[in-house]
């Protein structure tokens, strides 16, 4: 039982983690370019942020992509490359 109760717990630890990701990635594109993104709208995988939107906003993220990834990595969030889709 003591097993379980470790296993559950490390499940939710992992469950938080990406949670406060995904919540710093829209704050923080949202802070430095004004575009607010849902958290279906991107996808981080090993460094790679890939992100879905209009014409208009990716632009604006393209133009601070640089600020948007010191501040991310400010936060212990890797982003290497930034997709746009």
């Amino acid at each position: 039982m003591e097993n379980l109760s470790k296993l559950l717990e490390r499940f939710s630890k992992i469950l938080n983690r990406d949670s406060f990701i995904k919540e710093t990635i829209v704050r923080v594109i949202g802070e430095n370019t004004g575009v607010k993104l849902a958290y279906e709208n991107f996808l981080l995988k090993d460094g790679v942020l890939e992100i879905l939107a209009g014409a208009s906003s990716k632009n604006e993220i393209r133009l601070k992509e640089e600020s948007i990834k010191t501040e991310l990595a400010l936060h212990k969030i890797p982003v290497r490359r930034v997709l746009y889709r």
